[in-house]
């Protein structure tokens, strides 16, 4: 492939500007720029003039925000399941023989007001998770 389209080029140049191009790209952008030196000025014009945009992030970013969102969705369904827990247990009952046999607040308050302290602390925990993670 000797002649190159000025097209292919034009396709190839984000690929050279950003650094990205492979060995062979780079070489043969490099020739045909310098073969065509009004092509060339014109597109060190045009990437002048246009913003800088970042390039992509590499492999292992995206890998390593996939296990902190999984990490964070499994934090946050365990925080809310310990909450739903704990905010359940001092309402915990018997009822046996047509009669309330046991009733938590009632029966143990002691055990009723540590449940319901981790379950605030539960929920606690889970609010800050989420505004952590909505910052982000």
């Amino acid at each position: 492939m000797t002649d190159l389209h000025e097209d292919i080029i034009v396709d190839l140049l984000p690929l050279y500007y950003s650094g990205d191009a492979s060995e062979a790209t780079r070489a043969t952008v490099e020739a045909y720029l310098a073969a065509h030196p009004e092509f060339a000025a014109t597109m060190r014009e045009a990437m002048a003039a246009s913003p800088q945009v970042p390039g992509n992030a590499a492999p292992t970013d995206g890998v390593r925000t996939i296990k902190r969102v999984r990490s964070q969705v499994a934090l946050r369904g365990t925080l809310i399941g310990l909450g739903i827990f704990f905010s359940l247990m001092p309402c915990t009952f018997i009822y046996a023989h047509g009669r309330l046999v046991y009733f938590m607040w009632r029966d143990a308050p002691g055990s009723a007001a540590l449940y319901a302290g981790l379950a605030l602390v539960a929920w606690i925990a889970l609010f800050i998770t989420i505004r952590r993670t909505n910052k982000l």
